[in-house]
């Protein structure tokens, strides 16, 4: 028996090599804006959590009656040390001396961070080594003098513009954290305050 002629279902090779060329063009165009939206992320991801864990703090020495203290630390460190981007702990800060410190672990309330990658966080002299709390919820230094700073939090990923790559922690002397964009444009580099 004879079969009835049959048509070939597929694609010829220039429609393919049309197909590949839109694909090539699209994701020119895509890649970059997600590259943005990646960076934009993370920077308001750190930023979210560095706050939280401000308002955390404040709200634990209005609640504990006690002074409550965020200072730079590492995942696993026992003392302050280290800088903001590798993470932050808050503890009951039961005998504030001359450097913050917890007493034990047992006075270690939480810890943040570390910092995604391409994330910068530094604090301007009154907050750079320590933020602390007391039982009024008011920012103060150890010395007993208010505390007020800003801690900024950047992005140094080249995918986002000098005006949209850091934001501002400002803490006012009443223990409030107001969160604000810089006004002028900040380097890839980042740092100050």
């Amino acid at each position: 028996m004879h079969q009835p002629f049959r048509n070939d279902v597929g694609f010829t090779l220039v429609e393919l090599m049309v197909t590949i060329a839109v694909l090539a063009i699209l994701l020119a165009i895509g890649i970059p804006s997600f590259a943005t939206l990646i960076a934009s992320n993370r920077l308001t991801s750190a930023t979210n959590e560095l706050v939280a864990s401000l308002q955390t703090a404040r709200t634990e020495a209005l609640r504990r009656n006690v002074r409550v203290t965020v200072c730079p630390a590492a995942p696993t460190a026992t003392a302050c040390s280290g800088a903001w981007r590798d993470g932050w702990m808050a503890f009951v800060d039961q005998t504030p001396g001359n450097a913050p410190a917890p007493e034990s672990a047992a006075d270690i309330l939480f810890r943040g961070g570390p910092a995604p990658r391409n994330i910068t966080i530094v604090g301007n002299t009154p907050v750079s080594s320590y933020v602390s709390f007391t039982a009024d919820g008011t920012s103060k230094l150890l010395s007993r003098a208010f505390q007020a700073g800003t801690l900024r939090v950047c992005s140094t990923a080249t995918a986002l513009g000098d005006d949209r790559r850091a934001r501002h922690l400002v803490l006012t002397g009443a223990g409030r954290i107001v969160l604000t964009t810089p006004s002028t444009s900040v380097p890839s580099t980042c740092p100050p305050p």
